[in-house]
């Protein structure tokens, strides 16, 4: 199966991070809040990831190769062009 890379904003409470979703290709109409809203997803997982986390300067672009995000903690998610 292939993947289509799509860099996000994912924010939640804490922390907002930028990176990469790895989503599948299933066909023309297949979505990115198709792959969000998947039945029984628990965890939003990105690679190539910058975090942020709020009120803490130093650790402010902080990078991470791989990040696991549980769907339940996020606030919002957006596609971005960078």
């Amino acid at each position: 199966m292939t993947h289509e890379k799509i860099r996000v904003l994912v924010e939640t409470a804490e922390r907002s991070f930028r990176g990469f979703v790895h989503m599948p290709v299933k066909d023309d109409m297949f979505r990115l809040s198709d792959h969000l809203n998947t039945f029984g997803k628990e965890f939003l997982c990105l690679s190539d990831v910058i975090m942020n986390e709020r009120d803490q300067q130093y650790r402010a672009g902080e990078k991470f190769s791989f990040v696991a995000v549980a769907v339940h903690s996020i606030v919002f998610v957006t596609p971005i062009d960078e």
